[in-house]
């Protein structure tokens, strides 16, 4: 009988020991993407130290800035105010079809189908950063799009009108959306944020980006 309990209890110590290693080698565990996991903060961003920020939180929706602290000025579509506009200008065309964004002083340029939407122009957000020179990466799983270039970092994220724009949580012109597999943005967002003014031309259904000077 003594045996027995003496085996028993052999067999729970090295259980013990079997399960701790386990434990230990799954805390060790290095997810394949550490990039992603950088950014995860920011799907669930609140300040827990600003009492304020709490209404713009939502937390079925995500992040959002709301009309009932909107400015009174007129929004324009290229013009990236960092606030949130209740009054926008008419868009010089409001249905949605292909055209060709140009680099002044490039040759580099891309077509792509532009949506108006909420009074804005929503532009395939990764696509429109690498042609405007930056870095743009696109996380599916969370629908994040990170854009980095020497001095700017702007992320953003499907279904909020949040910014981070180096850091800093900043009010879009309207919400993000993710379709056919792309992160659509308000066209000002990308070309302001990375110091760019897109200006329309009708008669070659072009948008010409321009470094803004100050």
């Amino acid at each position: 009988m003594k045996v027995k309990k003496i085996s028993l209890v052999l067999v729970l110590i090295l259980a013990s020991f079997i399960t701790n290693d386990v434990v230990v080698h799954a805390d060790d565990h290095e997810h394949e993407d550490k990039k992603h996991e950088k950014y995860k903060e920011y799907k669930d961003y609140k300040d827990d130290d600003d009492d304020d920020d709490e209404k713009y939180y939502d937390d079925e929706e995500g992040e959002t800035y709301y009309f009932q602290d909107a400015v009174s000025e007129k929004g324009n579509w290229n013009i990236w105010t960092r606030t949130v506009a209740a009054d926008k200008e008419v868009l010089p065309f409001t249905s949605s079809q292909k055209v060709t964004l140009k680099v002044e002083g490039t040759n580099k340029e891309l077509s792509f189908f532009v949506i108006p939407k909420d009074g804005e122009f929503f532009v395939p957000g990764k696509a429109v950063a690498q042609v405007l020179g930056a870095k743009a990466t696109f996380y599916k799983e969370s629908k994040i799009l990170v854009i980095q270039d020497q001095t700017n970092e702007l992320i953003h994220r499907a279904g909020t009108n949040v910014v981070y724009d180096n850091n800093v949580k900043t009010p879009s012109p309207a919400q993000a959306f993710y379709v056919n597999e792309e992160l659509y943005v308000p066209i000002s967002t990308i070309t302001n944020g990375l110091g760019y003014i897109a200006e329309w031309q009708e008669n070659y259904q072009t948008f010409v980006c321009q470094p803004i000077t100050n």
